[in-house]
C-alpha cells in the first residue's frame, strides 16, 4: 500500500471517511462507535492516515446537536469535522460537494444505517483501492446485524428489493459489480472528478447507476470486496411499509432516465459487469411490471367473460418467477407464517407502486423536464 513520503508519523491522510446524515440523530452515537476504533497496520495514530467528515444535509431532528455531543464525548479529535448545510442538497448534491472539496485521494462514504464490520475495515478498503488503479470504486459486502430481530418492514425491504445482504460464493478478492451505492464504499477521487461527479438530476435514487456508467465509459471498473463486510442497521428510511412503497415508486420514476438517457447504463444492471445480485434485481423489476399487467388483466377478463385460467395463469407465472428470484433472501430473513401472508398480500401493491413510478418517469422524460427527479 502507498503511504505518505514522510513515513508513519507524518500527517498526510490518504482517505476521508464521510458520514452522510439526514435526520440521523439516533444513529450518530453508533456511527462514532464504528469510526473511533478504526486502525491501520502501519500508522499508530488514526489522525495520520484518516480524516472524517460528518455532513448534515439540513436535518430537522437535532442531528447537528447529536454530532456535537458525540464528538465532545470522544475528545473532539482535530481530524473529525462537522459540515452543516443550510439547505437540503439531496444525496447527489452532497456527494458532489464532498468529492469536489476532498483533500485526500480516496473517499469512503458511509450512510447512516451502516456500521463497519471490523476495526480494520477502512484500512483494508484503502489498501485494496490503492493496489488496483483501475478501480474507481469498491463496495464492501453488506450483512444483516448478527443476532438482530428485524421488524417486518425491514424484512420486506430486504426481500422486495433483493438487498445485497446474502453473499454469493465468491472466493475472489474482488468481483465486478454494476454500481457502488455509497453505503460503505471507497471511491477514487480523481476518477469521479474526471467524469464530472454525480448527476444531480437524480437527487436520492439512481445517481450511483449513472455515475457507474460514466466511469466504465472512461475505462474504470467498479468492484465488490466479498470478504470485507459491513452491517446494515434498521434506519428510518425503511421502518414502515408506507415508506417502502414510496421508495418503490421512486425507483420506478428514475428508471426511464437511467435506461434511456444514460449510455451504457444497462451494463450495470444485467450481465457480467452487473454481478449476480444486480442482475437478479433487474429481473425482479421486470416481474413487477409483469405483475401489474397481470393484475390489470383480471378486471379486463371478468368484464370480457374470458376464462378464469387466463388471469389465474398469468398471476401464477409472475408469482413463481418472483419466488424463484426472492427465495434466497426470504430464507435469510426467516419470515413467520403471518409475515409470509403479509408479504404475499403486499406484492400487487409493490408492483403497482413501481409501475406507477415507471409511467411517471416515462412521461417526465418525454416532456424533457430538467427538474430533479426525487
Amino acid at each position: 500500500m502507498s503511504t505518505s513520503a514522510g513515513g508513519p508519523g507524518a500527517r498526510a491522510p490518504r482517505v476521508t471517511v464521510v458520514f452522510l446524515l439526514y435526520n440521523a440523530a439516533a444513529e450518530v452515537p453508533a456511527l462514532l462507535d464504528s469510526l473511533v476504533p478504526q486502525r491501520h497496520p502501519v500508522f499508530e495514530s488514526q489522525s495520520t492516515w484518516l480524516d472524517a467528515l460528518f455532513v448534515d444535509d439540513a436535518s430537522s431532528d437535532g442531528t447537528v446537536e447529536a454530532v456535537r455531543r458525540a464528538l465532545a464525548a470522544v475528545g473532539e479529535p482535530a481530524h473529525y469535522r462537522l459540515v452543516v448545510h443550510p439547505r437540503n442538497l439531496g444525496l447527489a448534491g452532497t456527494l458532489n460537494e464532498v468529492f469536489a472539496q476532498a483533500n485526500t485521494p480516496f473517499v469512503l462514504t458511509c450512510h447512516l444505517d451502516c456500521r463497519f464490520g471490523s476495526d480494520g475495515y477502512v484500512a483494508s478498503m484503502l489498501e485494496l483501492v490503492d493496489r488496483h488503479p483501475e478501480a474507481a470504486a469498491i463496495t464492501g459486502q453488506p450483512r444483516l446485524p448478527p443476532g438482530a430481530r428485524l421488524p417486518f418492514a425491514e424484512k420486506l425491504n430486504v426481500v422486495a428489493n433483493l438487498m445485497d445482504v446474502v453473499p454469493e460464493s465468491a472466493p475472489a478478492e474482488l468481483v465486478p459489480v454494476g454500481f457502488a451505492e455509497g453505503r460503505c464504499d471507497v471511491f477514487r477521487v480523481e476518477a469521479l472528478r474526471a467524469v464530472g461527479l454525480y448527476d444531480t438530476r437524480l437527487r436520492v435514487s439512481g445517481e450511483d447507476q449513472v455515475l457507474a456508467a460514466k466511469l466504465r465509459a472512461k475505462g474504470y471498473s467498479i468492484y465488490k470486496a466479498p470478504r470485507l463486510t459491513y452491517h446494515l442497521s434498521v434506519s428510518g428510511e425503511q421502518d414502515s411499509v408506507s415508506k417502502l412503497l414510496r421508495h418503490q415508486r421512486l425507483f420506478g420514476r428514475t428508471t426511464p432516465y437511467i435506461l434511456f438517457a444514460v449510455p451504457g447504463s444497462v451494463r450495470g444492471l444485467v450481465g457480467p459487469h452487473a454481478g449476480v445480485n444486480r442482475t437478479r434485481r433487474a429481473l425482479l423489476r421486470a416481474t413487477q411490471l409483469a405483475g401489474s399487467a397481470a393484475c390489470a388483466l383480471v378486471p379486463v377478463s371478468l368484464l370480457a367473460g374470458w376464462p378464469a385460467w387466463l388471469w389465474l395463469g398469468a398471476l401464477g407465472l409472475v408469482a413463481l418467477a418472483k419466488l424463484t428470484l426472492q427465495a434466497r433472501h426470504a430464507r435469510a430473513v426467516r419470515f413467520s407464517a403471518g409475515e409470509w401472508l403479509a408479504f404475499a398480500s403486499l406484492q400487487p401493491v409493490l408492483d403497482l407502486a413501481y409501475t406507477a413510478g415507471i409511467l411517471e418517469g416515462v412521461l417526465q422524460l418525454a416532456r424533457g423536464r430538467a427538474r430533479p427527479i426525487d
